[in-house]
């Protein structure tokens, strides 16, 4: 594809995509998302947020690193994300951080969403252009970038190695969740499958059982000879709880009235008792 065709094309979704959203479709241009897993599947590291060797505290948006022949073996690609043309222009106007990647990486491109975005005539000489394809998986390349051997030093080996370490740990936490959603799930078919139900479930049973039992009749849909619609049972047994409540309220009445009059009668026996011996 030719500039100047890439620049008649209309910026996909209205140029919302966002930061995320480009990193995943970035992240499945170098890797598929089948092999993301396994580094000896993936043929190559994608690794996001890193930190230039030195202290110039530059962080790249994505850096790859291939690792297979068949994939680039000893390559380090950085992009960077951008998806405004404000942002586009800020990285412009600031080349800090592509000078700090700039002597330990193979290429350098800017990674948009639409050439609209970043029109090709505004990079620097030696940056490199990437845009989706709304057809497949790999980006189209708009402008190629500049290539050269990186620089292998300690300090950037630290630092990928550290990047990596933090990758494969979140990626094994990706991998638990997902065998533990796959599990669940599964449990769940089992149980649907086989009839079966949770203890809760039973106990709640258990529970109905015995409230047909008490009442000598079973719930049903419709309420005909010994069945009782669910409305029926519950309206019943309302109106008689609020008659058995009023009943022990009167029975604790009488019953405080009785404790009363027993209190009276000792203290009036007491003071009975009192009197007769002052009498005397």
């Amino acid at each position: 594809m030719t500039t100047q065709s890439a620049l008649e094309m209309p910026p996909p979704d209205g140029g919302t995509m966002t930061t995320a959203e480009l990193n995943d479709l970035l992240h499945a241009h170098f890797i598929r998302p089948e092999d993301r897993l396994s580094q000896a599947g993936a043929g190559a590291v994608y690794l996001t947020e890193v930190t230039a060797p030195g202290n110039s505290g530059r962080r790249a948006d994505a850096v790859h690193i291939g690792l297979w022949q068949s994939r680039g073996a000893g390559r380090i690609d950085v992009c960077e994300l951008k998806v405004s043309r404000a942002d586009f222009r800020r990285e412009l106007d600031k080349p800090q951080k592509a000078e700090a990647w700039w002597p330990y990486s193979t290429t350098f491109c800017i990674v948009s969403p639409s050439v609209h975005i970043t029109p090709p005539d505004e990079l620097p000489a030696g940056w490199g252009l990437m845009v989706p394809n709304p057809r497949g998986r790999r980006f189209k390349t708009i402008v190629k970038p500049a290539e050269r051997e990186p620089q292998l030093t300690i300090g950037l080996l630290m630092t990928l190695l550290k990047n990596t370490e933090t990758i494969r740990v979140n990626a094994l936490r990706q991998q638990e969740q997902q065998m533990r959603e796959q599990h669940s799930a599964k449990v769940q078919e089992v149980r649907r499958e086989r009839g079966m139900v949770s203890p809760k479930d039973v106990k709640r049973l258990d529970l109905l059982e015995r409230l047909e039992k008490a009442m000598d009749m079973e719930l049903g849909e419709y309420a005909w000879r010994d069945q009782l619609e669910p409305e029926g049972a519950a309206e019943g047994l309302a109106e008689f709880m609020r008659g058995h409540a009023a009943r022990q309220r009167a029975r604790q009445i009488a019953e405080d009235e009785a404790s009363n009059l027993e209190r009276l009668s000792i203290r009036a026996a007491e003071e009975a008792t009192k009197l007769r011996k002052a009498l005397r």
